[in-house]
């Protein structure tokens, strides 16, 4: 499907790593200028370059950081803390893991706050960019991620697979309490419904509705298609790129859902946009978003909802305390 020219991927506030979307709620690619954010007023990471030598076998607690070979390529993965149950981060659409360790206020960032109490880790899915540099600082300009490049587009299966195979290759122990945003939301309930086994708990920030496929006017479906396509802006570097499409029926078509503790955090506050055509795309999503979010919450049996307020779709990065709370009220019920 052929981009609309006005989409591309933007800095927000020198932060390169976050790729806003047209809305309050969805995925990332922007329309340009029209979004903006505060910059962090401080962030904490622990980051290994994607140098970093492969290796397997991740200890049980402490540190680690390094590229794990899976189907014959290296994929980046960090963990850190201790504590039951292990807590994995997934990001949503052109963030690699970093983002996690980023926060505009309310510190510490989601990372490593949960790591004062349980096992964390996180990873760069290929095609995703960098926040911050090892030092934890925000980078100037947009960076390739620490994983292996692959072919794009990709399926969801693919890279539910792809997260498996990281998580057992590396030997992180499970069940896993999962804590998914934005379109990393998707494919959380993707993998939750696929291995069931090894999810104890989950945790939704501002999940993509998949009702808003069908809710929608064509113009804004197109967008929101399109959101998940976005060139790159990094010589020799492409973007992941999805199809929403691929998405929806992977999870329609997997194994039922198996009741575990689950919340869904969705934003308060529309993103702050000046492009008409992004104004036009957050009336479109006022009018269906109530409705696609409930869907989205009758399809997890047992689920929670909470509103946040005072955050926009970057709910971590800008609420990351409510982020935490959340997570650490459904580690409470995991058995």
């Amino acid at each position: 499907m052929a981009q609309p020219a006005a989409l591309r991927r933007v800095t927000i506030s020198g932060v390169p790593g976050i790729p806003r979307i047209l809305c309050s709620v969805l995925l990332v690619a922007v329309v340009a200028g029209a979004c903006s954010s505060p910059a962090p007023t401080g962030a904490t990471a622990t980051t290994t370059s994607s140098a970093a030598g492969a290796t397997t076998g991740v200890p049980p607690n402490g540190d680690f950081a390094a590229r794990v070979p899976v189907a014959g390529r290296q994929v980046y993965l960090e963990c850190h803390g201790s504590g039951r149950p292990t807590v994995v981060l997934q990001t949503g659409y052109g963030n690699a893991g970093d983002i996690w360790s980023t926060a505009t206020a309310h510190l510490p960032a989601v990372a490593p706050g949960l790591a004062a109490t349980n096992r964390v880790c996180v990873y760069d899915r290929p095609g995703t960019t960098l926040s911050l540099d090892d030092a934890g600082n925000p980078l100037p300009t947009a960076q390739p991620g620490r994983s292996d490049q692959v072919p794009m587009p990709r399926t969801a299966t693919a890279v539910v697979t792809e997260w498996h195979d990281l998580l057992a290759t590396a030997g992180v122990p499970g069940p896993y309490l999962f804590v998914g945003h934005s379109i990393g939301g998707l494919f959380t309930v993707l993998y939750a419904r696929v291995y069931p086994d090894q999810v104890a708990g989950m945790v939704l920030v501002d999940a993509t509705p998949p009702a808003f496929a069908s809710l929608l006017p064509p113009k804004s479906l197109t967008l929101l298609e399109a959101s998940l396509k976005a060139p790159s802006s990094i010589p020799g570097y492409p973007y992941e790129g999805y199809d929403l499409d691929d998405i929806l029926r992977s999870i329609d078509a997997a194994p039922a859902w198996r009741p575990a503790p689950s919340t869904l955090l969705f934003a308060g506050q529309p993103q702050r946009v000046s492009d008409p055509a992004a104004q036009e795309f957050l009336k479109d999503v006022a009018v269906v978003q109530d409705q696609a979010r409930a869907q989205l919450a009758a399809s997890i049996p047992g689920a929670t909802t909470s509103v946040v307020s005072d955050a926009t779709h970057y709910i971590h990065v800008e609420r990351p305390d409510a982020v935490i709370e959340a997570v650490r009220a459904v580690a409470g019920k995991v058995q």
